[in-house]
């Protein structure tokens, strides 16, 4: 009987390593795969030059609505010509408020605003310098999912970048991945519910909508892909309104997260940088190029718009580089211009006082952003 007892025993042991043998080998397998799989949006290597790399940010970007007669009158390019001086990022990336497209019919005809641009301003873009369009904004599927297929060919066929928005939530998903010998910038493109039109799901196209859950996983995908540091590029807030408690709540989440920097698109003004346990929140960097009238008088606010840089260099602390445009376009007449130095004097103490002034450029230390040694 004894014998027998110590036989079952012997047995169960050796049964269970096997079996926790193969659970491992199992776990390791998937681990791989799932690390190999990982599906990723690519620009093509680029060699810093002179040990410095820079990633330029632009907020919401539209060529068409109210734009339109300037448009095409002068050609796409005009409206760019006032702040292309700006534009200077060794990668640089625009918040693309429109699906760019011959498709005229909206996807929610009871929508109040729905644009729409033509497949002109691609090239007007790619022409001004701009490398990618960010999509995971509440526009992107205005034309619906036709209008975001001709998108996506049109910014290829002018070799530009498009991420933030898919046929599914697997394509939307995707982080855009900057590689350099600096090191490598992912980043993760985010946004509020903007309805089931909107919204990304297995087999529906559209953005990937924030929640605790695509928040981490936004960085792990990217981190998953080779990133040495995450940036998450989010649309939200209120339109012409100050940071709202809602935004406060997700800039928490994305630094718990491990999210090196958070840049916000969404409310058409700039907002205050802040940094929430060392990492930069840029709540909003407001308009780039944006095509509507605007309604900026109506809310008391000015039509102030940002760039925000972050400045790679292997002899100094990375930094961030703030610059402003004016971008209300019922003063500027639909053409943007670039802040001169004693209105960056003035603007930029609001964004955050701890920005030092050179020029029409404002830069700030940013930790975050450890040297490319500690990459390497």
């Amino acid at each position: 009987m004894k014998r027998a007892l110590l036989r079952d025993r012997i047995l169960v042991a050796v049964c269970s390593a096997i079996v926790a043998a193969i659970v491992i080998a199992i776990s390791v397998t998937f681990s791989s795969s799932a690390k190999l799989a990982v599906d990723t949006i690519e620009l093509p290597v680029a060699t810093a030059s002179n040990d410095r790399w820079a990633v330029q940010f632009l907020g919401d970007t539209m060529l068409g609505d109210g734009a339109q007669p300037y448009l095409d009158a002068n050609g796409y390019e005009w409206p760019l010509s006032g702040v292309r001086s700006l534009i200077d990022g060794d990668v640089v990336v625009a918040n693309a408020e429109a699906p760019i497209s011959l498709q005229t019919l909206p996807a929610n005809p009871g929508k109040p605003y729905s644009y729409n641009s033509d497949p002109r301003a691609a090239a007007a873009l790619r022409a001004a310098g701009v490398d990618v369009l960010g999509l995971g904004n509440n526009h992107s599927m205005d034309m619906g999912l036709a209008g975001l297929v001709d998108t996506v060919g049109f910014a290829a066929a002018n070799d530009l970048a498009a991420f933030g928005a898919g046929e599914n939530l697997a394509q939307a998903e995707r982080p855009l991945m900057l590689r350099s010998t600096m090191g490598t910038v992912g980043v993760v493109a985010l946004g509020e519910n903007y309805g089931k039109t909107s919204k990304a799901a297995i087999d529906t196209p559209g953005t990937v909508v924030l929640s605790p859950r695509t928040v981490q996983r936004g960085f792990d995908l990217a981190k998953a892909g080779g990133a040495d540091w995450v940036v998450a590029y989010v649309h939200w807030g209120d339109n012409y309104t100050e940071t709202t408690t809602q935004q406060r709540y997700w800039a928490q989440m994305f630094v718990d997260a491990g999210y090196d920097l958070v840049v916000g698109t969404g409310p058409h003004i700039s907002a205050p940088i802040e940094f929430i346990d060392g990492v930069p929140v840029a709540f909003s960097i407001g308009n780039f190029v944006f095509g509507a009238p605007g309604r900026f008088k109506s809310f008391g606010r000015e039509g102030i718009g940002l760039s925000l840089s972050v400045e790679l260099s292997r002899a100094a602390p990375a930094q961030l580089a703030v610059r402003c445009f004016l971008t209300d376009n019922l003063k500027t007449g639909f053409l943007p211009q670039p802040c001169n130095e004693e209105q960056t004097q003035a603007i930029m103490p609001t964004i955050n006082t701890g920005l030092i002034v050179n020029g029409n450029t404002a830069r700030i230390s940013c930790g975050r952003f450890k040297s490319v040694s500690d990459v390497e």
